[in-house]
């Protein structure tokens, strides 16, 4: 059977008029059936080149119409109360797609006509119609049926298809909210230590995101540190994240020196698992609290600075080399800051300076300078907040754009 008809527009159009709308005019098509009922001797011919035509008695009309409902029903309306009480509780509802067009003979038209069968039927034809508009207005009660069984077929559809969508939907964002509690869970506990204040912050434009850092302690008085930005944002950007941080993991635990060749050796690594064309920034440093000094090697990362807590000067960490998964043999280079008591060092990614207000103006890095200048003498929490507080005041609202982090590190 042709498509057409399977979907329900043989309600609407002949036999004829399938197989010349469905594309296969040699295929058989099958003839609509309609069923009569308490019609005058003769005033349902005419229907019979139209349809597979029978009358019947309204009992036997009502069980056909509950168990295979023709595509035409033609009562007259002189059928008494409960013959036409049986038939309108035989027929399928008007948003059920089998419902059948239902056409009223009747000599006044309309006039005097019961308002529950007037309300049901499509059409309302005076028994003495010549055959040719009997059949024109057959026809358009059946093309009006078959517009309203499809738009309800169609409906159902709709709703059926939104409900599974809903589903999807609840089902998603419950993974997504679980895999941001395990990416939160991820990230490392805080410092304590008597010479070195660590404050950070992480907040994803999405459930999840591509940004990271991570703090861990290489005994009593050494830390790696280390802050990245994938590029991307949610669930792909989130699990290339993970995955870069374990392979920095898996090279701490065979030793963080020299570290150039350690990020050297993540950047192939991170090469060989992320998809072409995907890279990720790094910022690796080893704070060494005895030789107060930080050592660190720049991946491509937004530059973090040092914030003098004497002059409020600021020294950029720069030294390093280019982004990891872009080359799989980059090189990179390592270098050395000292460090003095009091002093501030900054981390961020782009998400922070990148950060617009209402008139599409950036943040900056000068702002940020300028904000850290201020907060030098804060503990390093409430510098941090200070920052950040800076940041969505200057924003005025305006929803962000990429994920943020920040991260500030205070030497005591």
């Amino acid at each position: 059977m042709s498509g057409v008809a399977d979907s329900g527009y043989i309600r609407a159009v002949t036999a004829a008029e399938v197989q010349a709308a469905s594309g296969h005019g040699n295929a058989p098509a099958r003839r609509p059936r309609g069923l009569g009922v308490g019609l005058a001797a003769g005033s349902g011919v005419p229907l019979r080149e139209l349809c597979d035509w029978d009358e019947v008695p309204a009992a036997v009309a009502a069980a056909r119409l509950r168990e295979d409902p023709p595509e035409l029903l033609v009562v007259d309306r002189s059928l008494d109360e409960a013959e036409r009480n049986l038939l309108l509780e035989a027929l399928p509802s008007a948003g059920d797609p089998a419902r059948p067009a239902l056409v009223v003979f009747s000599a006044a038209g309309r006039r005097g006509l019961e308002p529950p069968l007037e309300d049901a039927a499509d059409d309302v034809v005076a028994c003495d119609e010549a055959p040719e508009e009997l059949l024109a207005r057959v026809r358009t009660a059946l093309r009006l049926r078959s517009v309203l069984s499809e738009l309800a077929r169609k409906k159902g559809e709709m709703e059926r298809l939104y409900t599974r969508l809903e589903t999807i939907s609840r089902r998603m964002a419950d993974e997504l909210r679980l895999a941001a509690q395990v990416q939160r869970g991820l990230l490392p506990p805080p410092v304590h230590h008597p010479q070195l204040e660590i404050a950070r912050e992480y907040i994803p434009v999405r459930e999840i995101g591509g940004d990271f850092y991570d703090v861990v302690a290489l005994g009593a008085d050494r830390f790696a540190f280390a802050i990245g930005d994938v590029m991307g944002k949610g669930v792909p950007a989130a699990l290339l994240a993970a995955n870069l941080k374990a392979c920095l993991r898996a090279q701490l635990v065979t030793g963080p020196e020299p570290i150039d060749d350690m990020v050297g050796r993540v950047n192939r690594l991170f090469w060989e698992i992320s998809p072409k064309g995907l890279f990720s920034s790094l910022f690796f440093g080893l704070f060494d609290l005895q030789a107060m000094r930080l050592d660190y090697v720049n991946a491509g990362h937004d530059y973090p600075f040092v914030v003098r807590s004497q002059d409020g000067s600021t020294v950029d960490l720069v030294e390093g080399g280019t982004v990891l998964g872009l080359l799989e043999e980059a090189r990179y280079q390592a270098a050395s800051v000292p460090l003095q008591r009091e002093d501030l060092v900054v981390f961020y990614s782009d998400g922070v300076t990148d950060r617009s207000d209402r008139n599409g103006e950036l943040f900056g890095l000068e702002r940020l300078r300028e904000t850290a200048r201020r907060a030098r003498g804060d503990a390093a929490r409430i510098a941090l907040y200070t920052l950040l507080g800076e940041v969505q005041g200057f924003s005025a609202g305006t929803l962000p754009e990429d994920d943020m982090t920040l991260a500030v590190a205070r030497l005591r």
